[in-house]
């Protein structure tokens, strides 16, 4: 059972009821080696966790670690190219995850009580309910009209509010007539990619922008609330029915049935079962491990697509020593139950460690053979493979005590 879902790029991250984190989906770029511990919410490849510390994973586009700035905070959200967080002192923070050349991870002093992250900008309500906008300029995204905004929505290069007379103000990129909201009053609206929704106070929804796909004509009926994609829509029914509608490349408008809580479109979709399960459809995110799906009614193979990271292994003060898996990115190492290479072991004899659990999926095992000179050769063994020889993988005869040392980076393609 979960509480919050997050959609990104080729993969999902879901908190559970128990405050754990589960991800799936595409493992390149360590997306999906969660940090473990209990969290209070989720964007992105950033959790909170009930202290306020703010937890990162994964590596950005450009092969950086993905950083985390130290400290408590109360709220975070994150971009394919940054991430922003707010602290007790209201001070928004940012920083870069790849490219960050538009002043995004520069907001403006004073105090905020939330953040949004658009694409190259973002937004934020400060104490006294005025909204401000910082990053790439170019469009005029950031450039926000006087008047007071109860809500805001950050798109690609384009921004929409929510006025406290429930009217919808665009600005930023007009390419596709995104900015130009419909008239009237509206209790919800979502910025997508160069189209943008807003949910009536009927129910009803009404789009605008681009309809190269038809993600801008929605469908008729009541509504609670609605999600724009980059280029196709999701909306959640008044009956708890989930429906979406645009492009539908690798299936990403093909809803399921069931009844769903709150529904999120972005590069793929995603949907909160009234049971507390997570439902996603559309190119990878059709990788879920059975725990995530309702009752386990519906099991698609649970092997990771991608998964890598380094063999890491420290001498102990008996004589044997200890051996682990470090998934790239992730401060704490993976060690199986049966981890130990023994201090009597025969010269030129594979022993191997027990299974290597990764994301509810078992990766594989660790493999060590002591070699004539006292060192120690590792290998990594897929669940079905052969095994993995890094390129430094010799463990010395005279290492310190107790202190970690890692073989070079290995990749498990399944």
């Amino acid at each position: 059972r979960f509480t919050a879902v997050s959609a990104g790029e080729r993969y999902s991250c879901a908190l559970g009821e128990s405050g754990e984190l589960a991800c799936w989906g595409l493992h390149t770029e360590g997306r999906t080696y969660i940090p473990s511990g209990r969290f209070i919410s989720i964007g992105g490849e950033c959790a909170l966790r009930e202290s306020g510390r703010l937890m990162c994973w994964g590596w950005s586009i450009d092969g950086v670690p993905s950083s985390t700035p130290q400290g408590r905070f109360s709220a975070a959200s994150m971009s394919i190219t940054y991430g922003c967080v707010l602290p007790p002192s209201g001070e928004v923070e940012c920083w870069p995850r790849a490219w960050a050349e538009y002043d995004q991870t520069y907001p403006p002093p004073g105090r905020f009580v939330s953040v949004s992250a658009g694409g190259y900008h973002a937004c934020g309500f400060r104490e006294s309910g005025e909204l401000e906008c910082w990053g790439r300029f170019r469009w005029g995204q950031t450039d926000v009209p006087p008047g007071r905004f109860r809500a805001v929505s950050a798109g690609e290069w384009h921004t929409c509010a929510l006025r406290e007379s429930g009217e919808v103000t665009c600005w930023g990129d007009n390419e596709s007539g995104q900015a130009d909201p419909l008239p009237g009053r509206f209790r919800a609206v979502s910025a997508g990619g160069k189209h943008t929704c807003g949910l009536r106070e009927s129910g009803a929804i009404e789009c605008w922008g681009d309809n190269g796909y038809g993600q801008a004509e929605a469908p008729p009926g009541r509504f609670r609330a609605v999600s724009a994609g980059y280029s196709h829509t999701c909306a959640l029914r008044e009956s708890s029915e989930v429906e979406c509608w645009g492009n539908n490349e690798v299936g990403k408008a093909n809803a399921p049935s069931g009844r769903f809580r709150a529904v999120s479109a972005d590069w793929v979709s995603c949907g909160l079962t009234e049971a507390g399960g997570v439902r996603c459809w559309g190119g990878w995110a059709i990788r879920l491990p059975p725990a995530i799906l309702d009752g386990g009614a519906q099991e698609p193979p649970v092997t990771p697509p991608l998964s890598w990271g380094r063999i890491a292994a420290r001498l102990l003060a008996d004589g044997r020593v200890e051996v682990g898996w470090q998934p790239a990115a992730a401060e704490e190492r993976i060690l199986p139950a049966q981890r130990h290479f023994p201090t009597d072991a025969q010269p030129n004899r594979w022993l191997r460690s027990s299974p290597i659990e990764l994301g509810r999926a078992v990766i594989g095992r660790i493999n060590a053979r002591l070699l004539a000179d006292g060192r120690i050769e590792f290998a990594f063994t897929p669940t079905d493979g052969e095994p993995i020889l890094p390129a430094s993988r010799f463990f010395p005869a005279d290492a310190e005590v107790d202190r970690w040392l890692r073989s070079t980076e290995i990749e498990l393609s399944r």
